[in-house]
């Protein structure tokens, strides 16, 4: 009850101190300061660097899926940047338009200061926001778009002009070619739509319609000129792939439950406390909803329908997830992917529970539970945010961070032949670090499939390299660090079938080449 007077009595007194614009605005650039001095402070070393990153740059000899990005890294290019150096400008901008856009949208739904100030902090302070914005991937961008939606969104919905719900439309089909994940809130979407309370039933119909016209649209678009071009647009069979089980599924929700509590707690608590956590909220998001929709029509309604926006792409986006890991080999509901339905999950959370009017009861209690656990998580990503981002100012992040630059394998590979061909299970790493062409080891499946590749058995692969390692001078490298590649032959495999004979070993790895008499 103290608590509650507490909240109540700052909400009621910031105000009266200072003008609310001031507020606003002041909390805005407060926040969008802290999340560029962490990004920099992340990203001393150079944005951070992994796999996909080599991909979207275009030296993996892998190609990437989805468009945007990498069309962004290159237009950078030819406005004068390095990758790397455009890569790092282009984190800049999109860390402080995202905190800036989220800031905003807690501040128009809620009005309230202290409940958008922790709302924000509880996004833009998590560990995970800060590290998939501090590396040259498409996550951070993914969600600028997504969030892009939501505020057009609510443009449409204030001037019920439709060139702001085309530009909603535009925001989700280019989403969706950022990241292939997007579809689930185009649904969520077309369903507020359809149920919002202002228009009559053939508007909202119609307003559907139109939005899944213009974003569909973009990308079926897309998808048909890059299979045409390219032989390939989303890079997935729709066959059912899917390995995922009992035991990946609890996997994925340990790690969940990971993002708002540390590890040092016990998974069977934290998975308590989730769900309870889970449930309280989703009560006080059905409760908000009902409150919302079922007005009469003509009421004029706007930022009280982001909940369920943000609700509806909640459900969606487990189904779509669902969906998606049937489908694909080796897919967790894990780091990256669950990284869009944490933000607006936080966001419909701090909405709800500054727009819940106060009861006695019960119902009270929920609340002052949920703001009590939102300081305990906000606390907890401070603490875990600080240790990772003071690792990463010292050593740097993925092929970015001192270990890659220093390997010792690394410096070894530099005094190679500059017209040697390398094979080795960490191509991408060679690619950045040493800005030189590097390929793959053959594999023994596809990591998206589980099963060999159909166009281009193991063994049609190994004969391959087989081939190319007698015709030049070729090098086989091995790097200790690189333990995730499952898919790949083995060290001890490619030995043993290709004769290799090692040529230097080193702390971190070892290069091998075929014996003089077979070259």
């Amino acid at each position: 009850m103290a608590n509650d007077r507490n909240i109540r009595a700052i909400e009621s007194d910031v105000p009266a101190l200072f003008p609310r614009g001031l507020l606003n605005w002041g909390g805005l650039v407060l926040f969008v300061l802290i999340s560029i001095i962490i990004y920099m402070i992340n990203t001393r070393h150079g944005i951070g660097i992994m796999s996909d990153t080599t991909r979207y740059m275009g030296i993996n000899d892998r190609p990437y899926d989805a468009p945007v990005y990498p069309f962004l890294l290159r237009l950078l290019v030819w406005s004068g940047f390095t990758l790397e150096g455009g890569a790092k400008f282009f984190g800049f901008i999109i860390v402080g338009a995202n905190t800036a856009i989220i800031w905003h949208l807690l501040w128009r739904a809620t009005g309230k200061i202290a409940y958008v100030a922790i709302g924000t902090a509880l996004i833009i302070l998590a560990p995970q926001f800060v590290t998939l914005h501090s590396v040259a991937m498409s996550e951070a961008p993914f969600v600028f778009l997504l969030l892009l939606t939501a505020l057009t969104l609510l443009w449409y919905l204030e001037t019920e002009s439709r060139q702001w719900l085309v530009a909603c439309a535009v925001a989700l089909g280019l989403a969706a070619l950022t990241r292939f994940t997007a579809p689930p809130m185009g649904a969520a979407v077309a369903l507020c739509l359809l149920v919002f309370p202002r228009f009559n039933f053939s508007r909202r119909v119609m307003d559907a319609i139109l939005f899944g016209a213009v974003s569909g649209a973009i990308f079926f678009v897309w998808t048909a000129i890059s299979q045409i071009t390219a032989g390939h647009s989303i890079g997935r069979e729709l066959r059912f792939h899917g390995n995922m089980g009992t035991k990946e599924w609890l996997t994925s929700l340990e790690a969940l439950t990971a993002w708002i509590l540390p590890d040092q707690i016990p998974f069977s608590l934290r998975t308590i406390i989730f769900l309870a956590v889970f449930l309280a909220i989703a009560a006080l998001t059905v409760a908000h909803a009902r409150r919302t929709i079922f007005q009469p029509q003509g009421t004029r309604i706007v930022e009280a329908m982001l909940p369920t926006l943000f609700a509806l792409f909640f459900v969606f986006y487990l189904m779509f997830m669902v969906l998606a890991t049937s489908i694909e080999a080796n897919l967790a509901l894990n780091g990256r992917y669950a990284f869009p339905i944490y933000v607006t999950t936080f966001m419909l959370a701090t909405i709800v529970l500054a727009s819940t009017p106060v009861r006695a009861g019960l119902f009270k209690w929920v609340q002052v539970g949920l703001i009590a656990f939102g300081v305990i998580v906000l606390a907890s990503h401070i603490a875990r945010t600080a240790v990772r981002s003071q690792s990463d100012y010292q050593n740097g992040i993925g092929y970015a961070g001192l270990d890659w630059m220093q390997s010792t394998t690394m410096l070894a590979l530099k005094e190679l032949p500059a017209d040697a061909e390398i094979y080795s299970n960490g191509a991408d790493a060679i690619a950045y670090v040493l800005k030189r062409k590097a390929h793959f080891i053959p594999q023994h499946l596809e990591l998206r499939t589980g099963i060999e590749d159909p166009a281009l058995p193991f063994e049609t692969e190994l004969q391959n390299m087989r081939t190319a390692l007698e015709a030049q001078v070729s090098y086989v490298v091995f790097f200790d660090n690189v333990d995730w590649r499952f898919y790949l032959a083995t060290e001890a495999e490619l030995k043993e079938r290709l004769g290799l004979v090692l040529v230097k070993a080193t702390p971190d790895g070892r290069i091998y080449e075929m014996p003089k008499a077979a070259q």
